[in-house]
């Protein structure tokens, strides 16, 4: 009867796998796929017959969106090792089994930790606690929902209408003359000693940049186009006027590594405030609970415990990781997996690079290690966490629908292996594709990472520069890692996302709309990784 349920939820799983990796590393940021799920499985089980379709739905749905958050976590760290190291990073890609082998065993490792973890949170933050866990929320309401086949079809008509634009814009043979690969909107000039750069807009990715900024609005829009601004009006006059005798490139990476640098200066004045909450919580317990370890036992089998442990030590032995360094990331690992999903828990986002710093950096200190073990390190607890928060949003969701644990908890479980075991395929035909720190595939949120390890390389008074522009940035409560996204970012790439969210300013029910978008998202992000298989 679940056969069909079966089938898409691995469809699914590669679907968002495939789409979130190619975001993750082509944006600064990575929104939910399971909105965009629910609409295309909402059509995929119109197809059939029988009862229970909104459960199987819901399952394929909290299965499959798993893909998703993992693709995203290894989207945002996993390259750093090519900033840090590239010569490593090259080798391995030169051996596509082994590069896809090391990124599945690290996905496997690190997501089975993290969905341990959440079936351990998940009676105190769902059931004690009543967290809102608000995707969790949206999914099931979406699904419930009695118009969403009208939703559906909304999304049908940003697919179709996306698709013909991609096949115009980039299709094949003499189609392609119909809309050229960019349009110039301003030719480069110069403003006394000062350039301003020519400004072009990329169509081959034009309709996602919109689609995601549109459903992000404003809170993309501004710190990116905040961003953009600054490096043509703020940066480059500073390069010119004060330290030409540094290039623009060292003196962008500069700048934005001081950003960075006090960036993790002040979030780690939370830190002790997190860790002293998280140890209080264990030893005082919720009045319903009588003690953690028994939680535990009542939450996860002696043997899943064991197979997880044995997959991770595992993993991280093949890395050479000693004992300390392993016993070191595991309790890191757990403290701030737990405090991503007590924040999403009520405020919906998962806040894995932020946490991902917390365990890297005092390792860079404490033990001294390499490129290699540090890019781990952070992608393992940006894996950790973020696995852990999308499974609870799943618990949630069916929590909400009534439906078995146990039957929810292996279609995550089949998202989970079915997501590690082609991550490292589709992250190799990407790079191959596009090239890493090439325009299409930038990778921010690791290149930033990167500048965060390399940062005493670089000019000092120009990082102290960069510190005092993130410091203000923090104090107008302006995020800057978005606004990095505008310094580092190609200003096309920028351009779209920033038209995206304004977009938004132009209609009144911008919910209502985010069907459309999630079907543009979905038509141009397939055509895109249609692209790299030619």
């Amino acid at each position: 009867m679940y056969i069909y349920s079966f089938m898409v939820t691995i469809f699914f799983a590669l679907f968002s796998t495939s789409v979130m990796s190619y975001i993750a590393m082509a944006t600064p940021i990575g929104p939910w796929i399971a909105p965009t799920l629910v609409l295309i499985g909402t059509l995929l089980f119109g197809l059939i017959r029988g009862q229970n379709k909104t459960i199987q739905l819901a399952l394929a749905t909290a299965g499959g969106s798993i893909g998703g958050i993992l693709a995203t976590a290894c989207g945002f760290s996993f390259p750093t090792i090519y900033f840090l190291d590239k010569p490593t990073f090259q080798a391995w890609l030169a051996t596509p089994f082994y590069f896809a082998s090391i990124m599945s065993g690290l996905a496997l490792a690190a997501g089975s930790f993290g969905f341990l973890i959440a079936s351990i949170l998940e009676k105190n933050f769902i059931i004690e606690q009543s967290m809102a866990f608000p995707i969790g929320q949206l999914t099931y309401k979406m699904i419930a929902a009695q118009n969403q086949v009208r939703k559906a079809w909304e999304l049908v008509a940003g697919f179709l209408s996306t698709s013909i634009f991609s096949l115009l814009q980039g299709g094949i043979g003499a189609l392609r003359v119909f809309l050229p690969q960019s349009v110039t909107l301003m030719q480069a000039f110069n403003v006394g000693p000062i350039a301003i750069p020519s400004i072009q807009m990329q169509l081959n990715v034009l309709p996602m940049l919109l689609a995601i900024g549109f459903v992000t609005g404003h809170v993309i829009a501004i710190p990116l186009g905040v961003g953009a601004l600054a490096k043509i009006f703020l940066m480059d006059p500073m390069n010119v006027l004060l330290f030409s005798h540094i290039k623009n490139s060292d003196f962008v990476l500069a700048f934005c590594s001081g950003m960075v640098v006090i960036g993790a200066l002040q979030s780690f004045l939370d830190l002790p405030k997190l860790i002293t909450s998280f140890f209080k919580t264990i030893k005082n317990g919720n009045p319903n609970q009588n003690n953690f370890l028994k939680e535990v036992r009542q939450a996860v089998s002696f043997i899943e415990i064991i197979a997880v442990f044995f997959l991770v030590v595992s993993f991280l032995t093949y890395f050479n990781f000693s004992t300390l360094e392993q016993l070191y990331l595991l309790v890191g690992t757990f403290i701030c997996t737990y405090q991503i999903t007590l924040i999403a828990g009520k405020i919906g986002m998962a806040q894995l690079g932020r946490f991902a710093t917390f365990v890297m950096v005092p390792a860079l200190f404490l033990f001294g290690i390499d490129p290699v073990k540090l890019t781990i390190i952070a992608t393992f607890v940006e894996i950790s966490g973020g696995v852990a928060t999308d499974v609870l949003f799943g618990r949630k969701m069916g929590a909400m629908a009534n439906i078995s644990r146990s039957q929810l908890k292996r279609y995550q479980l089949l998202g989970l292996l079915v997501s590690s075991l082609v991550i490292g395929i589709i992250f190799w035909l990407l790079i191959n594709r596009f090239g890493l720190g090439s325009e299409n595939l930038f990778a921010q949120r690791a290149q930033a990472r990167a500048l965060l390890i390399n940062v005493r390389t670089f000019d000092y008074y120009v990082l102290i520069l960069g510190a005092v522009f993130g410091y203000f940035l923090k104090k107008i409560k302006m995020n800057p890692m978005l606004v990095l996204g505008g310094l580092l970012m190609p200003i096309n790439y920028s351009l779209g996302l920033i038209f995206g969210g304004l977009l938004t300013l132009f209609t009144k029910n911008r919910e209502g709309w985010e069907p459309f978008w999630s079907g543009v998202f979905a038509a141009n992000s397939i055509w895109e990784l249609v692209k790299t298989l030619l």
